[in-house]
């Protein structure tokens, strides 16, 4: 045990390396926001309170277009360069007020109250390399900070992804391609994701992008029941039963 952690707290330094190595090479901003990032728009339409916290905002495309519809960020990665990029864009574009950052590696507690946010957004952020376990303790803090009634809005790569499969294979579905990890989600996983004190209020798949990423977008909300630790096995189980599934790419639509 003590030796995958320790597997799995040298790969998050790597990634970390590789990230701030990304961001520095290349402009990750993009026109607006994401087609997820609208797609999350659409749902935070009155959101109360009218503040978001962005997991894994990277260079912060998203979280720009959030606060330019008056919503107020607070942006976290663990890349300082790409943080550093994000605060430099809000001042440039006058929104500076309107979004803070902070460096924060998710495997320690957030710094953050209880109920402190109106949704939670993470975009790609659960296909990184984290295991079951690691998942399960984002989740629970996620909840933690979620104000009551609040949102989580996450995307995730599919099983179902034309790279499911490709590259150095980690663990379950977990690769390593183009020296970045890459969880796939099926199904199941992303439904395990709402077992401890949220429900699933919607969940569509789509592509995006020009690479045509295979994502599943889920839109969960905090419900009054108490954290359920079992949803730690349930998320475990259905971790080990995933397989990798891009051959036989189903109709698109909510599911």
């Amino acid at each position: 045990m003590l030796e995958r952690l320790h597997g799995s707290r040298k790969g998050m330094q790597d990634q970390r390396k590789r990230w701030d190595e990304a961001f520095a090479e290349r402009d990750f901003f993009g026109p607006g926001a994401s087609p997820f990032g609208q797609w999350a728009l659409s749902r935070m339409r009155g959101l109360t309170p009218g503040t978001v916290l962005d997991l894994g905002t990277g260079q912060g495309r998203d979280a720009l277009a959030f606060a330019d519809h008056g919503l107020e960020v607070t942006a976290l990665d663990y890349s300082a360069p790409g943080l550093r990029q994000l605060a430099d864009e809000a001042e440039r574009q006058g929104m500076s007020s309107m979004i803070t950052t902070l460096q924060h590696d998710l495997n320690e507690p957030m710094p953050f109250p209880d109920e402190s946010f109106g949704a939670v957004y993470a975009h790609m952020l659960l296909c990184m390399e984290f295991d079951a376990v690691q998942v399960s303790g984002v989740l629970a803090e996620v909840r933690r900070v979620l104000a009551p009634d609040g949102l989580f809005l996450f995307s995730v790569r599919t099983v179902q992804d034309a790279q499911c499969g490709m590259g150095r294979h980690i663990r379950e579905t977990l690769y390593e391609i183009g020296g970045f990890a890459i969880r796939f989600f099926s199904r199941e996983m992303v439904r395990a994701c709402a077992g401890g004190g949220m429900a699933v209020e919607a969940m569509d798949h789509f592509q995006e992008g020009s690479a045509a990423l295979d994502i599943f977008a889920a839109c969960l909300r905090r419900t009054g029941a108490a954290w359920d630790p079992r949803a730690e096995v349930r998320l475990q189980e259905a971790f080990s039963e995933a397989h990798c599934d891009s051959g036989m790419l189903e109709g698109k639509g909510a599911g």
